[in-house]
């Protein structure tokens, strides 16, 4: 990476450069998640089939699947704010584009764009965490960073929910698009400064390639990535409509009552349960090196998905909520660890890189084709029931990937001397 001149009005603190990072990824998944929201909407102006809607989503997935692998490669070579502003325009524009669209096709075509412009950014902000935070701190950062994720997420419902509601579903992607353009300049203040070099001391007392473990390790991890994303794709997209099915039949004018009553407590339980936790994986971690956040992944998901079962298959509200409540809060412990256990078993030379490569695989084997999935089952079932337990199945296989990835072995980082990046 070529050297970078400082610059009076350099963002130079990790904490500041972490909490605007963090804004960012706010307004990512309001833009990625909106489409949930105005679902119902969508799907009454324009006449969808669930498996249309559903096509939507897959859209975005699959364009930000297949350019985060090549747009990780570039972010580990190339100075990652001007990569950071380029996604953030990029998706914002893209959304915004949407509200505008005549036909199902200009639809489709604005959301695949979206899909760039996010697999810009996603690799590129997480590696330049884990350069500005240390290995014992590395979950707590990735928590805090992944707090946007979830707190965009359940802005994107809402908002597309009750915009969509109030004055239609065009308004509400001209609303959450735009705001991202303000955000641009910002990200082009951050100084990134040297790239460290952390390698496993294995590797520093020999010029051979990583041990074959690392690699299995980093596969198990992108395995439970994998799995546990596609449930929470499938849930994204299609909790609100189960809801409506169950209790309002269908009607989509009270998605504004859904969120109300079931959004606001998955949304706390969510935050709460990514602090949660970030803050665990990184004390179990200490006691015990190499597992701890994948262990606290695997309890995570073993807790979530007996209660997401119950939320699934009963239909008093009250049980409902609670299960639905407590499944989300133990789900979202997974979001802080994940990252920073990949980032854990590469090197940092390459960490742009993984972090592309895992993205890819959650989002083309994940939430990619999840909703999909989920809709085609309901076009040909009649109900999403099956299509989501499905889901809650594939997230049970996740908890044992991580508890496979935290039997590998791993080798403890050993800072040396900066140079070449």
């Amino acid at each position: 990476m070529a050297g970078e001149t400082s610059y009076r009005w350099a963002i130079r603190s990790a904490g500041s450069i972490l909490a605007i990072l963090a804004v960012i990824n706010f307004l990512n998944y309001v833009d990625r998640m909106i489409i949930g929201g105005v679902g119902p909407a969508l799907q009454e102006a324009l006449h969808l089939s669930s498996g249309k809607l559903g096509a939507l989503q897959a859209a975005f997935m699959v364009v930000h699947s297949v350019s985060s692998a090549p747009l990780g490669y570039v972010a580990d070579r190339y100075r990652r704010r001007i990569l950071i502003a380029v996604g953030v325009g990029l998706w914002s524009l893209a959304t915004a584009a949407a509200g505008v669209a005549q036909t199902y096709a200009q639809l489709f075509a604005a959301r695949a764009a979206v899909g760039i412009g996010e697999a810009t950014y996603a690799p590129a902000a997480s590696a330049l965490i884990s350069e500005r935070f240390s290995p014992q701190q590395r979950a707590r950062a990735m928590g805090v960073f992944q707090l946007g994720m979830v707190m965009g997420s359940g802005t994107g419902y809402g908002a597309g929910g009750l915009i969509g509601a109030e004055w239609g579903w065009r308004a509400a992607f001209l609303v959450v698009g735009l705001p991202g353009l303000l955000l641009v300049a910002l990200v082009l203040l951050i100084h990134e400064g040297p790239r460290a070099q952390t390698v496993p001391a294995s590797d520093a007392l020999r010029a051979g390639p990583r041990a074959p473990w690392s690699v299995v390790r980093a596969v198990w991890i992108v395995a439970t990535g994998v799995l546990i994303t596609f449930f929470i794709g499938a849930v994204g997209i299609w909790g609100i409509p189960y809801i409506l099915r169950a209790h309002y039949h269908g009607d989509p004018h009270l998605v504004p009552r859904v969120l109300l009553e079931f959004g606001l407590f998955t949304f706390l339980a969510t935050v709460l349960g990514t602090l949660a936790g970030a803050f665990i994986a990184d004390r179990l971690e200490r006691a015990r090196p190499g597992a701890g956040r994948l262990l606290t992944i695997a309890f995570s998901v073993f807790a979530a998905v007996p209660l997401s079962v119950v939320g699934i298959l009963v239909h008093v509200k009250g049980v409902q909520i609670a299960a639905i409540t407590g499944g989300v809060f133990f789900m979202a412990w997974y979001l802080g660890p994940i990252l920073a256990a990949l980032h854990d078993a590469v090197p940092p030379r390459v960490r742009g890189t993984a972090t592309g490569v895992y993205f890819f695989a959650v989002h083309a084997l994940g939430d990619g084709i999840s909703p999909w999935v989920v809709g085609r089952i309901d076009d040909a079932t009649g109900s999403l029931r099956p299509g989501l337990l499905l889901a809650v199945a594939l997230a049970a296989v996740g908890g044992i990937c991580a508890l496979a990835a935290a039997g590998a072995r791993r080798t403890p980082e050993l800072k040396v001397s900066p140079g070449g990046e």
